[in-house]
């Protein structure tokens, strides 16, 4: 009797069919988390690029503040070391010790002429000892060494793209070693890291023979870039602010370069006739030497902290020029 083979023909039908649908969605799933991966993979790398960009353009900020930073040193700095240095030994030390006064202490004169002397400007014995306050003999590379660091114990090229990128490297893995993160060498590795990582995990997905355990790794994968992009992002932000304040900085230098330039033509315009008891006369110095300690604080201080974010320090110095500039304006 045929009539019994029926149920069983219904039943491999709706067998097969089921495995059909089984095997569809196991195709679609295995779709589903290529398109899931790809789009992750896709984001990130839009990110990375942005990322890119975003330090490209600081760092041109940068190289151009170095060439600044390098034009008042030559200049601006070099102007004012040679006024001491036609100065007789008497004036150049009384005008020295005065300077306490009128708040510019020894050590921030030395400082500023460790900074000269970097650049390659020189300075006779007998300025170097007046400045320093110790033997001419003493002016070694290694006293100037000690000078560049000394004070707020930030280098003197804490404002060169090579410093700032070593900040935000540092940041991106962690914080600095000191602080328990990976530094600089964890940031590279983050960069470095997430920028391959995508297309590793795409094929993964691909390759995967169960469509819905594909899947669910996809997902898990482009939480994790969301993650990953929501950090670049930050640091994009960062460096947009840092982009602000480097101009800032900038503006600030030039305005305090232009005012030193005047004070210093002053100086120049006494004709040898400099006496430090006159008090008008050390007004002028005063002013002069004022102006180029605002401006070698401003180079010494890193535009970035330990910590990989904007140096609040800078932002009060800045905030102080500005007041010193107001007032010499009125």
């Amino acid at each position: 009797m045929p009539l019994p083979l029926i149920p069983a023909a219904f039943f491999l039908a709706g067998l097969m069919g089921y495995g059909a649908k089984k095997a569809y969605d196991g195709i679609d799933s295995m779709k589903d988390a290529k398109d899931i991966g790809e789009e992750a993979e896709a984001r990130h790398q839009d990110a990375v690029k942005r990322l890119d960009g975003a330090r490209g353009v600081l760092q041109q900020q940068l190289d151009a503040l170095d060439a600044q930073r390098d034009g008042i040193i030559t200049t601006t700095f070099r102007r004012l070391f040679d006024f001491l240095e036609q100065l007789s030994q008497k004036a150049r030390l009384e005008a020295l010790e005065r300077l306490g006064t009128v708040g510019v202490s020894r050590e921030e004169v030395r400082l500023f002429a460790a900074q000269y002397l970097e650049a390659g400007g020189t300075l006779s014995g007998s300025v170097a000892a007046a400045v320093t306050g110790a033997g001419a003999s003493a002016l070694t590379t290694g006293l100037v060494t000690t000078f560049a660091t000394a004070g707020t114990g930030a280098a003197m090229s804490g404002l060169s793209g090579a410093a700032a990128n070593s900040a935000l490297l540092a940041w991106l893995g962690g914080g600095s070693l000191a602080s328990g993160g990976l530094g600089v060498a964890g940031g590279t590795v983050v960069l470095g890291g997430i920028a391959v990582a995508p297309a590793v995990a795409v094929v993964g997905f691909v390759l995967a023979h169960q469509g819905e355990k594909a899947k669910t790794k996809a997902i898990a994968y482009a939480e994790e870039v969301d993650g990953q992009v929501a950090c670049i992002d930050a640091a994009i932000a960062l460096l947009a602010r840092a982009c602000t304040r480097v101009e800032e900085l900038s503006g600030v230098l030039g305005a305090l370069d232009e005012r030193a330039g005047r004070a210093i033509d002053a100086l120049w315009a006494l004709g040898g006739q400099f006496d430090a008891e006159d008090d008008a006369h050390l007004a002028r110095f005063a002013t002069a030497m004022q102006l180029v300690k605002a401006q070698s604080e401003l180079m010494r201080m890193p535009l970035f902290s330990d910590g990989g974010d904007l140096n609040t320090q800078l932002e009060t110095l800045l905030e102080q020029s500005r007041g010193l500039l107001q007032r010499e304006t009125s």
